[in-house]
């Protein structure tokens, strides 16, 4: 998962990788974007996903809102369906108008408001006829730095093999973005505008193969962004990486992370203290402070009947960096203990 060449050879981003990629035979291929947007002067904000798991015949779509009352708009879908040709599921779509550059997204369809993102720990309780709207978004993204990330490889040239058990993110880039465009749900609409990010991931993945990790991408304006990750790998090996966008035309890798994360009694993230350092040695001290958080989850059923669960709090967060604020995500990925469900592992590793 560091693209930084500094570990493994990497094959550096092409256009036509914001594209659809052959499918390959493991079963548990996977390709997949995600994008968000968040609006730091209205506090509203939302994610959006597909998943395409062409080997297993479904995709996964999920629409995620945070809206400025504090209540939470979310859906869920795996539809039997998997296009080659496109990025469609469930209503969900995204187009690419220039490779890299400039992108959109639409969806319409409904979603369940929760007053409090916590009614996400039972997703079919929280899921009610009465919670269920109808919605429409429309958005326009824009690249504000140059796309992070490439395709492993092995000693010989060909994609890595990430080792049985541990696959998650063989090729992957991060985008910081800025954004705009319609948001509605119900009757009340909004226009929106602030920064995000983009990403898209394809190989095999297993959410279950990462015991924990803990991923800040976060974007001040157009001048300054970051994405930094901290990730217990299945091998035992702890990644710190990222980048900084300083405006000067490139990104700087990022080394030497700390973080501190404060939790509540629930062990949800309430804000966190993160540091690290670019390439160049210059030091980043950053506050966190969560504004919502929704409480999401893996599961994937064993040959045994067990089933194996990851727990994902998606925060929308606000970053301070000295005098500047910024807005983003903090996404907070913990495999849970088969035996005790409240047993998260990052929390239980200091983070």
């Amino acid at each position: 998962m560091d693209y930084s060449g500094r570990y493994r050879p990497v094959r550096p981003l092409r256009p036509e990788d914001d594209f659809n990629h052959p499918v390959e035979a493991h079963p548990f291929f996977n390709e997949s974007r995600y994008v968000h947007l968040i609006d730091g002067r209205q506090r509203i904000g939302g994610w959006f996903r597909i998943g395409q798991r062409a080997n297993q015949g479904l995709s996964e779509m999920t629409v995620c809102l945070y809206l400025p009352d504090g209540r939470v708009g979310f859906m869920f879908a795996k539809p039997g369906t998997v296009s080659q040709h496109g990025v469609e599921a469930a209503g969900l779509r995204f187009d690419f108008d220039q490779p890299m550059q400039r992108s959109r997204l639409h969806y319409a369809g409904p979603v369940h408001v929760m007053a409090d993102g916590a009614a996400m720990e039972n997703p079919r309780a929280a899921f009610t006829p009465q919670s269920q709207v109808d919605a429409e978004i429309a958005l326009v993204f824009e690249a504000v730095a140059p796309a992070h990330g490439g395709e492993l490889l092995g000693d010989k040239g060909e994609p890595f093999d990430e080792g049985e058990g541990r696959y998650f993110a063989r090729a992957h880039y991060d985008q910081s973005v800025r954004g705009h465009g319609t948001l509605r749900v119900g009757e009340i609409s909004w226009e929106i505008a602030g920064h995000g990010l983009r990403d898209h991931s394809w190989g095999p993945r297993l959410w279950q193969a990462i015991p924990w990790y803990r991923w800040f991408p976060c974007t001040f304006d157009d001048g300054l962004a970051m994405c930094v990750i901290v990730v217990q790998k299945g091998d035992g090996e702890l990644l710190e990486t990222g980048y900084v966008h300083d405006g000067s035309g490139s990104l700087r890798h990022v080394h030497r992370v700390r973080l501190q994360t404060r939790y509540d009694a629930r062990s949800y993230p309430t804000g966190f203290s993160l540091s690290f350092e670019n390439e160049a040695g210059r030091r980043y001290d950053i506050e966190g402070e969560v504004l919502a958080s929704v409480p999401c989850r893996h599961w994937r059923k064993l040959p045994d009947g067990r089933t194996d669960k990851s727990r994902i709090m998606e925060c929308m967060t606000r970053y301070r960096l000295g005098e500047r604020v910024g807005f983003g995500m903090a996404e907070y990925l913990d495999h849970q203990d088969p035996a005790d469900n409240h047993a998260f592992e990052g929390i239980r590793a200091g983070r």
